[in-house]
């Protein structure tokens, strides 16, 4: 059996010289997203490696998430972090999300889901969770190399949204793999080094635990927050659809953080901005969206959305949508 979820990840370069991958094949911030990361605080509240909000009380790992149930049909691989040898693992648990006090029954015990513990040796081993049902391919006591392909993101276990979990233990001590801390330390402080157990091309890709846009779009109709989990974007708009619909999908805000989405038509024209009243609470999930009704002119529409803080800016991306 497994133990709960976690991952172990080295707690500084200068120790050991083995260097961690990500544990799937995806593109940091377009098809693949850090979700959370540890929680760095002994006590009841929750502190993520950045003193920041980005994960939950008692969370030992990392979390990287894919965007809906329709990309795990699809398949995303797991693959191995490092060279290792596979220890021991489980698979035969349904890929659901769990919406429900009777769902989060339902796992007791088995909340990493499908998953595996992998040893590379210095003390380091790393266990991957919620994997989709079916996929393992390996077996215990079988070795394995870095990038080898282990199976594929799932849902299985106490999984809301789709995401394969590490946790990085060394000598048996839950560390954060992007600062190179021992859980037990806290966050990373003002003029800390780092000592992170991955390269310095994927610390700067994984971020620093802030608010992320991780889809936005040109739909042909009001947004539906619970589908996107499970389907994914909505269907984009057509000339013969009944409205016209700029929308954005938000993960990691924190309380009275604002969201804007700004809609504007082919003639340069705004058609809709929506500002969001202030978060009334931390939100790891969140959309928005703003629009008219009737069927759109056909042409080039661009849809701009943002995370507003402390009433200053934080960010905006923006996409250009074609409507025939």
């Amino acid at each position: 059996m497994l133990a709960a979820c976690g991952l172990v990840l080295l707690s500084g370069r200068a120790v050991f010289a083995l260097d961690l991958d990500l544990p799937a094949l995806c593109r940091i911030g377009q098809d693949c997203f850090v979700q959370q990361y540890p929680d760095m605080e002994k006590g009841s509240a929750a502190v993520d490696p950045f003193c920041g909000t980005a994960t939950y009380d008692g969370h030992d790992g990392t979390d990287l998430r894919i965007l809906s149930m329709a990309d795990v049909e699809r398949g995303v691989p797991v693959v191995a972090m490092a060279d290792g040898k596979v220890l021991r693992l489980r698979d035969g648990e349904p890929d659901r999300l769990v919406t429900s006090q009777a769902d989060r029954t339902s796992v007791s015990g088995k909340e990493c889901g499908n998953g595996m513990i992998v040893d590379h040796g210095e003390g380091i081993e790393v266990q991957y969770c919620h994997m989709r049902q079916g996929s393992l391919l390996v077996q215990p006591g079988e070795t394995v190399k870095r990038g080898q392909r282990l199976g594929a993101v799932g849902a299985s276990g106490l999984a809301q949204f789709p995401h394969v979990h590490v946790t990085v233990r060394r000598n048996g001590e839950d560390v954060d793999p992007v600062t190179g801390k021992p859980l037990a330390a806290g966050c990373l402080v003002e003029g800390e080094a780092r000592h992170p157990l991955f390269s310095a091309e994927i610390v700067d890709a994984l971020g620093e635990a802030g608010p992320q846009i991780i889809a936005l779009g040109l739909a042909g109709g009001p947004i539906d927050h619970a589908a996107l989990s499970v389907s994914g974007p909505p269907p984009a708009a057509k000339a013969s659809s009944p409205a016209i619909v700029g929308w954005a999908w938000f993960i990691n805000l924190r309380r009275s953080d604002r969201v804007v989405v700004r809609l504007v038509g082919p003639d340069g024209q705004e058609i809709a901005l929506t500002r969001s009243d202030p978060m009334d609470r931390n939100k790891a999930d969140y959309s928005a969206f703003g629009g008219k009704k009737g069927a759109p002119a056909s042409g080039v529409y661009r849809v701009t959305a943002g995370v507003e803080r402390d009433g200053k800016a934080l960010f905006n991306k923006s996409g250009e949508f074609r409507v025939e």
